[in-house]
């Protein structure tokens, strides 16, 4: 356990990892933007080994808020260019971008099982205000959080009147073409990711327990992409279109700067059309955004064909599927709101 007078909060390559529940404590580790940025999310599995936390008791932790930047989301459906967004955003002097950092999924579980609501906002707030530290003053933080955490989105928003966030999905066949060509671990992750919604934000779909089991596995990825668009348009409704909006990532690809000006205006960034222009035409956008390598629009076309090619008939029964259950439920299958609208 390390004192918190060690612990310079203004430096913003101190880097909020985890939160230890049992023994209340926040872990924090040092990573500087060029080591964010070559680790595809801020998760054990991609930071180096060589990393040593810092563990400091939350009740001997000083006041942050002196040192909190404005914190906006990418909230996202998965499968959707939303790490790509998140790098495209990653600009020194404007915002600093946080890919998937472990603390929220801690806090997303924090909140299941704990039975103080109120002691869990108080984790939370303080979480929130050693989150949002950039690396430069001026800078915004936006945060990206794994699609498990979209269950905790209401009140990462509650609780800060500054944050506003995008909703990135993928449009439903495009996610199901995603989920199926990653084989057993693409479906095994559709289910958990539907368990996890279903706990977080207790979501009801219509169907009982004997119901779901009878279910395929991309039946049931292809509910977990429709509980995510239920929650949106909660917050959308909640929130309002001035804090809160959707995009598809075929029109963020198709439109990539005028995505990004949209996206700048929502947040309150520095970014003017030159600045997207350049970010969009920028080496971000033609490399792999998880693997790193040389990875284009074609490239993408042709993952998306080889899965059409094996799936298209098992991807087409069970997208017509997931949209009757949504007109049953009146789920717009389109969110609402778009940012390009």
């Amino acid at each position: 356990m390390t004192g918190a007078s060690s612990l310079p909060l203004d430096d913003g390559v101190i880097l909020l990892h985890r939160y230890d529940e049992a023994a209340d404590s926040f872990h924090f580790v040092r990573l500087d933007r060029e080591a964010r940025r070559e680790a595809t999310f801020l998760s054990d599995e991609y930071l180096p080994d060589s990393l040593t936390p810092i563990v400091v008791r939350r009740t001997d932790m000083p006041d942050a808020s002196a040192a909190r930047a404005p914190l906006h989301y990418i909230f996202h459906s998965g499968f959707c260019c939303s790490t790509l967004l998140t790098r495209a955003l990653d600009q020194p002097g404007m915002s600093s971008a946080l890919s998937e950092p472990t603390v929220l999924r801690d806090m997303s579980g924090y909140r299941q099982r704990a039975n103080d609501e109120d002691r869990v906002r108080v984790v939370l707030d303080r979480t929130l205000d050693l989150l949002a530290r950039p690396f430069e003053t001026g800078e915004a933080v936006v945060a990206k959080p794994s699609c498990t955490v979209n269950g905790l989105a209401d009140t990462l928003l509650a609780i800060r009147a500054d944050s506003h966030a995008v909703f990135l999905y993928a449009p439903l066949r495009l996610f199901l073409n995603s989920i199926a060509r990653k084989g057993i671990t693409g479906r095994l992750w559709g289910r958990e990711l539907f368990i996890t919604l279903q706990k977080a934000a207790h979501i009801d779909l219509g169907f009982d327990e004997e119901q779901l089991f009878g279910q395929t596995d991309l039946q049931i990825a292809g509910l977990a992409w429709l509980a995510q668009n239920r929650i949106y348009e909660s917050l959308l409704a909640n929130y309002g279109a001035d804090r809160i909006a959707s995009l598809d990532s075929e029109t963020f690809l198709a439109h990539r700067a005028g995505s990004l000006v949209r996206i700048g205006e929502l947040f309150a960034l520095d970014m003017d059309t030159a600045r997207a222009q350049a970010i969009a035409e920028s080496a971000v956008f033609q490399r792999h955004s998880k693997f790193g390598d040389d990875f284009d629009a074609s490239d993408r076309q042709e993952e998306q064909a080889a899965g059409e090619s094996a799936h298209a008939d098992e991807i087409e029964k069970v997208a017509i599927w997931v949209e009757t259950v949504a007109k049953g439920l009146n789920i717009p299958i389109r969110p609402s709101g778009n940012i390009m609208d």
